[in-house]
């Protein structure tokens, strides 16, 4: 950890992708800041990810965002001089079976009204894409313009520049509480002292709803486990980035591949699961298949969680530094049998590791950027409902300029706090 400073003009509170780039673009904006981790930098979800750098398949609020984040991985890379493994393979939403077949059909339009380059390709065309790919009836979505990235590199050259960039970056540093005086933040308490500041972002991910739980703000927001595992270096298959019912697959830049089964997660129940049961019934009803529950250890553990707390008290951000939920091994095997079946070629390659992360989601799966009425200086950027990592450099700009009351590269009306209380 470097020195706590004494008094900065933002701390930012969380060093995931979301954080590390809100203080990149805050020092570029002339303001001292303080990044917060009480971990490791980008040690949970911002490292855990596909590698997707994604327009296609977003909901339509997200896609400017996403479009001014795209331009800005590739400007980034270029200033920073780091190899992110930053690459424009492309996107391929397969039709797996009518329902997708539609619903990729149906995306078509977000793309024409943002002008984007998606496509949807004939089957003889997919197959001309990739000749390896094999068991499809139906063709695919594709948007040629998108990207994948190294999450590791990514996450290092990003902290790399925040230190560059002046950033205090703190790591092994939670924060404890917000300190707010005459009604406004004041500082931010952390297990080391006291940093003085005049506005606070809350970056925390999947910590975000419980550390503003301590404050009465109230954020709508479960976690749910996503799993993924490397497969060894073989043939290279494919360029693009692959979504499917039953899979989702990159090719690394060491010549292996990223394999998740595609859109099914875990989801250990919570008190929250009850505090929020009626928010998030349609969505669950909506895909639930996708998402198996299950009571266990969690549900206990955070019944035991206090709601209120000050900055003199150890609190459960010291003592669970990384969420580390274990992968599903029924799952990952079964998108490993997918693999081989799609690409033969690879239906051999070993397995060479297995990791699960914990994904925040909200009800609507869209984030929250947005100014806490209440409390003036308090700032929340969280909820990306796994789909931060692609957009992170411009939700962190966004996120940024809101901070540092510029004008917004992005519109973030679909974001704001209130909607989750209508």
């Amino acid at each position: 950890m470097n020195r706590l400073p004494n008094d900065v003009d933002v701390v930012v509170i969380g060093g995931g992708i979301i954080g590390c780039c809100t203080a990149y673009f805050l020092a570029q904006f002339g303001e001292r800041v303080a990044l917060c981790e009480k971990g490791q930098i980008g040690l949970e979800q911002s490292t855990r990810n596909w590698g997707f750098v994604r327009k296609q398949g977003r909901h339509p609020a997200e896609i400017p965002m996403m479009i001014r984040s795209l331009d800005l991985w590739f400007e980034l890379q270029s200033l920073w001089s780091d190899d992110m493994g930053l690459h424009r393979g492309g996107t391929l939403y397969l039709s797996d079976d009518e329902k997708r077949y539609a619903a990729n059909q149906a995306w078509l339009q977000h793309a024409k009204d943002f002008e984007l380059d998606t496509k949807f390709l004939s089957l003889s065309e997919l197959n001309a894409l990739v000749p390896t790919l094999e068991q499809q009836a139906r063709g695919a979505l594709y948007t040629p313009s998108d990207a994948k990235a190294e999450p590791d590199k990514a996450m290092n050259a990003i902290q790399s520049a925040c230190e560059a960039a002046g950033v205090s970056v703190l790591s092994n540093c939670a924060v404890r509480t917000v300190d707010i005086s005459a009604g406004r933040v004041s500082g931010v308490v952390t297990e080391h002292g006291r940093i003085a500041c005049n506005r606070a972002v809350v970056c925390g991910g999947a910590w975000s709803r419980y550390f503003l739980r301590h404050l009465d703000v109230e954020l709508p927001q479960l976690k749910v486990i996503g799993s993924v595992m490397q497969i060894e270096a073989g043939p290279k298959v494919l360029d693009q980035s692959i979504w499917s019912n039953g899979l989702g697959i990159r090719h690394r830049q060491d010549g292996g591949y990223n394999v998740a089964f595609g859109g099914s997660f875990d989801c250990d129940l919570t008190p929250d699961h009850i505090r929020y049961f009626r928010r998030f019934l349609p969505a669950y009803r909506a895909g639930k298949e996708d998402v198996s529950l299950k009571l266990g250890k969690r549900f206990f553990r955070e019944l035991g969680w206090r709601s209120s707390w000050d900055g003199g008290d150890a609190t459960p951000f010291e003592r669970y530094r990384t969420l580390n939920p274990k992968p599903n091994e029924k799952l990952l095997a079964a998108a490993h049998l997918k693999m081989g079946a799609l690409f033969p070629p690879l239906a051999n390659l070993r397995i060479v590791r297995k990791w699960a992360g914990m994904i925040d989601v909200t009800p609507d799966e869209l984030p929250v950027i947005d100014a806490v009425a209440r409390f003036p200086g308090l700032f929340v950027s969280t909820g990306y409902s796994g789909h931060g990592f692609g957009i992170g450099p411009g939700a962190g700009e966004t996120t940024a300029a809101l901070v540092s009351g510029r004008a917004l590269p992005c519109e973030i009306n679909a974001f704001q706090l209130d909607r989750m209380h209508q």
